[in-house]
């Protein structure tokens, strides 16, 4: 039986793993800031809730102090600029607000490296860790710019970590799927020519990416019926 730990776990992405690994028996630990949704979910499922915000340092080292080493990691965590009923002009660059910068740059970036920073040292051999990032970490992305830049650097980040923890027996990948329907995705995109992917076809994809040999890589989703393939970095051959 595997361990998992999923931040965003409320909703989305995240939900639709929580929801995956707990019909499969499997033990999950369920993060999310929003308590009553993360209370819901554990009557729900049978995950482990614990609050936290993944920005905070303090809040990772809270979680590790209190949970058995997960197998599976899946730091999903992630917002836009701007919120869902803001008008696209929001997302701009030249719109920004450092307030709301601070934030997704915290849940984006920071969720994920302090997440990183708390759990790794705990981890075994043998343990794996998706990362949820996105087209846009691979690709320009100019309805938000800003959001893309902070998918860029997640994506760098499990690139260039890959073979470090390879040396441990762990494995670390990113998933970088186009539209998802999710709470972040902006309301004014939400027209009858969009087409957005299930969550739960990218917690499939993440549970499938725990498996595989690969690690350090960032795999692109572009399409439900289409499985995941991987977007290699100049110079990567492996």
């Amino acid at each position: 039986m595997n361990r998992w730990l999923v931040t965003g776990a409320s909703s989305g992405i995240g939900r639709a793993t929580v929801v995956r690994a707990r019909d499969a028996g499997d033990e999950v630990i369920a993060l999310d800031i929003d308590q009553e949704a993360g209370a819901a979910l554990a009557a729900q499922t049978g995950a482990q809730f614990i609050a936290c915000d993944v920005s905070r340092s303090e809040d990772w080292q809270a979680v590790a102090a209190q949970i058995e080493s997960p197998t599976r990691v899946h730091l999903n965590a992630g917002i836009q600029i701007a919120p869902p009923n803001a008008p696209l002009s929001d997302y701009q660059f030249e719109a920004m607000q450092h307030d709301r910068y601070r934030r997704m740059m915290g849940v984006n970036v920071d969720g994920v490296v302090f997440g990183l920073e708390a759990l790794l040292p705990q981890m075994s051999a043998g343990s794996a860790i998706v990362v949820t990032a996105s087209l846009a970490g691979i690709t320009p992305y100019d309805v938000d710019p800003l959001y893309a830049m902070s998918k860029h650097a997640v994506v760098g980040l499990v690139r260039s970590l890959g073979p470090t923890l390879a040396k441990r027996d762990i494995r670390i990948n990113a998933i970088c799927p186009g539209g998802i329907d999710t709470a972040i995705i902006p309301e004014a995109q939400r027209t009858d020519k969009a087409l957005f992917m299930t969550p739960e076809s990218i917690a499939a994809e993440v549970d499938f990416l725990m498996t595989v040999d690969e690690t350090g890589k960032s795999w692109a989703k572009v399409a439900e019926q289409k499985p995941v393939f991987i977007i290699r970095a100049p110079g990567d051959k492996g």
